[in-house]
Formats: structure tokens, sequence, C-alpha cells
């Protein structure tokens, strides 16, 4: 009886301690289709951070576009370990996104942040498959930043509105 006493009062404790996940997408998630992007420097930005973007920010028609988020992009391509002869054996590969987010009729900045997404990737014997590494692992660093930048958002949207 007091074994069964003490593991309701332990359960009890734990279940209403009130943690929250800060970075959790809920329920009351805010629907991206209101936000238009727009890509700053979209001559310099490479083909797989594009396509990252498109796919993570799918436009659409039907809403009417609240907010906008201007997005400014830079890749990092740095060498971390290098052969006995100089070639280059691994490489790092950075994505920063600065980003702001306004209100389509105001001229107001709502949020400016930055995030980062890191990849690496070691270096193959044929350049085909090494630049298709670097494309692959390029998609997956400006994946991890636009997650972060999502919860960013969210969480900069959930705390202005009180929540």
């Amino acid at each position: 009886m007091i074994r069964f006493l003490i593991t309701i009062s332990v359960l009890t404790v734990l279940l209403s301690c009130g943690f929250k996940p800060m970075y959790k997408h809920s329920e009351n998630s805010i629907d991206f289709r209101n936000y238009s992007i727009t890509l700053i420097n979209e001559n310099d930005t490479s083909r797989e951070i594009k396509e990252e973007i498109k796919k993570s920010f799918p436009s659409s028609s039907e809403t009417a576009k609240e907010y906008i988020i201007e997005i400014s992009t830079n890749e990092n391509l740095d060498p971390l370990i290098n052969n006995t002869d100089g070639t280059v054996a691994k490489y790092r590969i950075e994505i920063i996104m600065n980003f702001k987010v306004k209100d389509k009729n105001d001229d107001v900045y709502l949020i400016e942040d930055f995030v980062r997404g890191f990849a690496q990737y070691t270096v193959e014997t044929s350049e085909i498959e090494s630049e298709d590494k670097k494309k692959r692992m390029t998609r997956m660093a400006t994946s991890s930043a636009i997650q972060m930048m999502i919860s960013k958002i969210q969480s900069d949207v959930a705390i202005s509105n009180g929540n």
C-alpha cells in the first residue's frame, strides 16, 4: 500500500510540474501559408538552398499573405581535415540565414534574427560522388537552419500573443 502511494505521489509530481517543450510543434502552431518568402540575395544563393526554402514554405494562392519573411543566406565551406599530400579529406558546410519578419501592411519588422545550419562530409575518390554528397549536405544544413528559424518565429509569435 505504501509503495502504491509513493508511486502515485511521484507520478503526480512529475506529470504536473508544468514542463512545456519550447520548440515543439503543436496544435496551436502558426500557419506558414500566411507568410510570403522573399530571398534577398537570390542570385548568390545555390539551387539546393532555394529548393529547400521552397519546400519548407510552400506557396499557396488560396490564402492571403499577411506577413513577409525576408531571408538572406550565406554558405561557407570550410576544410576540416587535410591529407598529408595537402588535399582536403573532410569539409564542413555552414549555412547562415539572416531573416526578418514583417507585417505586410506595416514597414515595421516584428522579428529580426539569424540561424545557422551545419553539416559535414568526407571527400570521395570520384568528383561526381563528392559533388553529390556536397549537395545533399547543403540541403541538410539548410533544412536544419530552416527548422530553427521556424521554431524561433513560432516562439516569438507565441510570446507576443501572450502564450
